[in-house]
């Protein structure tokens, strides 16, 4: 028709709302737009995480590498490479799952942690009934973190899904600006030294990072107080320790430094314990025994010390009170130290060197008889010759 301007009609495909939008599987996570965008993705993920954290935190401290253990779980879980170690599957970000809070923080499905656990607990009981008791008190049966080796007792058994943090049951899996298996909540676990504080990261996987919480700490030998983190409040000010040694002598000249002071080093002469030798040594060793013998007075004013060196009183003389004879059979009350105890007239009865014989000798002061008189009768090695002879003459080997 003339004059009549032609339109040109042009399709074009209406706006996908977003409730129908597939989030990154792992199926589509190698192809090279959804790369980035995942990798866009988990930056963004990481750094909400870490927001409250980096606040209060500098990019020297000694917390970075607890944050770069923290991230390297983060990699691995936001980017769908955590595998299950039981089944060996890969974890998806659907799928039930438990994490170990001993020390690994490794993540397994759900269904396989708890089906580990019992087939734990049955092979324990079966040994149980084929193996004997010899106690009556048997341990409780406990189930092992399949990768470290953490114990768990049997109501430890997971029978819920939960977050990294343990605040929510069933944490939403379809929300992509939240870690997998994450409830997206501050943390908020005690932290591992007990201070008091709280995990400040967003829920997340493996171990919480230092307290960054700042606080009034003081070094190690207390005499400089200064404001510090509170995971690494512990430091040492540069200085001289100057803590009183266990001497109660001398001063710490080490640097500042953490634990108990080294032993007192400082020389000078010191006496033995009994006060007779003097020699230089460490004052760590200034208490020391010479070989003399103590040979001071005792009480009696008849007998002297027969102890080696020693500190403090010699006590009473051994030879007051009640005594008895040489070979011990009978007892003798109210003697004087300096009287010798009367011998009984019986049969000694000591055993003799060989170990075998007794004494023979009347009660006797002094030692018994060296070598064993009893004749007795021997064989030779080979058994074909037998001869009496002295115990003592007698050879054993």
């Amino acid at each position: 028709m003339a004059g009549t301007a032609t339109t040109e009609f042009r399709w074009k495909s209406p706006p996908q709302p977003p409730s129908q939008q597939q989030p990154i599987s792992d199926s589509d996570s190698d192809s090279g737009s959804d790369s980035e965008n995942h990798q866009h993705r988990h930056n963004d993920l990481s750094n909400s995480i870490f927001e409250a954290y980096l606040d209060c935190h500098s990019s020297s401290s000694p917390s970075s590498i607890d944050l770069a253990k923290i991230q390297s779980f983060l990699a691995s879980s936001s980017s769908g490479a955590v595998s299950c170690l039981i089944c060996l599957e890969r974890i998806k970000r659907t799928d039930p799952t438990w994490s170990c809070t001993s020390s690994c923080f490794a993540v397994f499905h759900l269904f396989c942690i708890q089906s580990w656990a019992r087939q734990c607990l049955d092979l324990q009981a079966a040994r149980a009934v084929t193996r004997p008791s010899s106690n009556p008190t048997e341990p409780e049966a406990v189930w092992n973190c399949p990768k470290c080796r953490s114990s768990y007792q049997k109501s430890k058994i997971p029978r819920r899904y939960l977050c990294y943090c343990g605040k929510e049951e069933d944490p939403p899996a379809d929300n992509p600006w939240i870690l997998p298996h994450s409830c997206g909540e501050v943390c908020e676990r005690p932290l591992s030294n007990n201070c008091g504080h709280c995990c400040l990261l967003l829920c997340h996987p493996g171990p919480c990072a230092s307290c960054p919480k700042l606080v009034k700490a003081k070094c190690f030998c207390g005499g400089v107080e200064d404001v510090r983190r509170c995971g690494h409040k512990q430091f040492s000010c540069g200085d001289v320790c100057e803590r009183v040694l266990d001497c109660n002598i001398h001063n710490c000249r080490e640097i500042c430094h953490d634990g108990e002071c080294p032993p007192c080093r400082e020389r000078a002469v010191y006496k033995c314990s009994c006060g007779k030798v003097k020699e230089e040594k460490d004052c760590c060793e200034r208490v020391f025994r010479c070989e003399a013998s103590c040979e001071n007075m005792l009480n009696c004013g008849k007998h002297v010390c027969e102890r080696g060196c020693h500190a403090g009183e010699c006590g009473l003389c051994p030879y007051q009170g009640k005594r008895n004879c040489p070979c011990g059979k009978r007892f003798y009350q109210g003697l004087s130290c300096d009287v010798v105890a009367p011998l009984c007239g019986g049969t000694c009865d000591k055993v003799l060197g060989c170990g075998y014989h007794r004494c023979p000798e009347r009660c006797h002061r002094g030692p018994c008889l060296e070598t064993c008189r009893i004749v007795v009768t021997k064989s030779c090695r080979c058994g074909v010759t037998k001869k009496q002879v002295k115990e003592s003459l007698f050879d054993t080997s």
